[in-house]
């Protein structure tokens, strides 16, 4: 068994001499993936992680909901919330997102909204005492560099940027090539129609 066995590996051995190309046509799609994976890596350990929390929006597609929109802006680094009547029966309602940039979590922020319409005037202010001191910056790119990446359909890595292959965007936040994917918040929300509210620079 063992005569059979070396044997073999010197018939594959010559035969691997001879034709070079079978080589060639083993090696080249290992070699593509090391480099894709090294690629993809290396920007991970030489970018510093993310050092700043950001707030964002996603519709919210469920049925039961008050009638009141909500609206949400930043005057003075501030967030400001509020509320005005409506009577659109169904309406993609924006629910308020946190990403924690030390956890990698996303957190609903729960607002506290009027029981009904009549409990409040056009253009209320809704409190939300979790930020009433953190300074917002609406800016593109945060103090640290990072950038907010919207979803949409992208070339995914270097093989799918190279033959063509494309698949919808993960929403994500990006830095000399380095990727920190947002995690999907849960039922009801969709990223293909997130708004990015502003990065907390405290």
């Amino acid at each position: 068994m063992a005569c059979v066995s070396v044997c073999g590996e010197i018939v594959m051995l010559k035969a691997m001499r001879q034709n070079p190309m079978i080589v060639a046509s083993i090696l080249l799609p290992l070699v593509i993936v090391l480099f894709f994976l090294l690629a993809t890596a290396i920007p991970k350990w030489l970018v510093d992680p993310p050092a700043h929390d950001f707030l964002f929006t996603v519709p919210d597609h469920s049925y039961a909901k008050p009638e009141i929109d909500i609206r949400f802006d930043v005057n003075d680094d501030r967030l400001r919330v509020r509320a005005f009547k409506t009577d659109i029966a169904y309406r993609n309602s924006p629910r308020l997102y946190l990403f924690e940039h030390q956890t990698s979590v996303v957190r609903e922020i729960m607002l506290d909204l009027p029981a009904d319409k009549d409990s409040f005037e056009d253009g209320d202010e809704i409190m939300v005492s979790e930020f009433d001191n953190r300074p917002l910056s609406t800016a593109r790119a945060a103090p640290d560099g990072y950038e907010v990446r919207y979803p949409g359909y992208r070339s995914e890595n270097l093989i799918t940027a190279l033959f063509g292959g494309r698949r919808r965007g993960q929403f994500s936040i990006e830095k000399d090539g380095a990727v920190t994917d947002i995690p999907h918040p849960g039922p009801n929300a969709y990223y293909y129609n997130v708004t990015f509210i502003g990065w907390l620079t405290d």
